[in-house]
């Protein structure tokens, strides 16, 4: 299916289209690098929201205890259809898996010579760091746009990235700075 341009309106979701899309992705995937795919389906192939309030909801999702793209399905369903989107998109993503992993514990057992099982898994994990660094640069991107911005962004991944800081301390200071350089933009007429 081809992306939608950036400029269509947005689409309302059904309770069976977020259930189904959470389910596609839930049983499709392995690993990391969910967002970018949620991403891909929610903003650019069904239209449900934007940009923006998947950006805000990936936010959000991150800095809130457990699974991220748990959160970020519930986040995103609740803000599509309320309670029962949450809970439909959470359903959905987990029911696959859930038989899933049962099934491939059994598998795995079964199986003697694990060599081709690494090879296909270090396969996927390099895809899902590559849908990973997709939804990144998308963020870099949305966030050079605003030097401020760019600034936080970069002072977050050099703290935790490479001076390896505690997450939770460095979102403690970053977010207060970050909701002060949006309050102040917001004001401004250019915004």
């Amino acid at each position: 299916m081809r992306p939608m341009p950036r400029d269509a309106p947005l689409r309302p979701a059904s309770l069976a289209g977020l259930f189904l899309v959470c389910l596609k992705i839930g049983l499709l995937s392995f690993g990391g690098g969910l967002s970018g795919w949620l991403y891909r389906e929610f903003v650019e192939q069904k239209r449900w929201i934007d940009a923006d309030d998947f950006t805000s909801s990936l936010a959000i999702s991150q800095m809130l205890p457990g699974a991220n793209v748990i959160n970020l399905v519930v986040c995103m369903g609740e803000q599509l259809r309320g309670p029962a989107g949450a809970v439909a998109g959470a359903f959905g993503f987990l029911i696959g898996p859930f038989f899933a992993a049962i099934g491939l514990s059994v598998l795995i057992d079964s199986i003697a010579n694990v060599g081709p099982l690494e090879a296909a898994l270090a396969g996927v994990a390099a895809a899902a760091t590559g849908l990973l660094i997709v939804i990144c640069w998308h963020g870099v991107r949305r966030a050079s746009r605003h030097l401020p911005g760019l600034a936080v962004v970069l002072a977050v991944a050099v703290t935790v990235g490479v001076l390896d800081w505690p997450l939770m301390a460095v979102v403690a200071v970053a977010a207060p700075v970050s909701i002060a350089l949006s309050w102040n933009r917001a004001g401004k007429p250019d915004a």
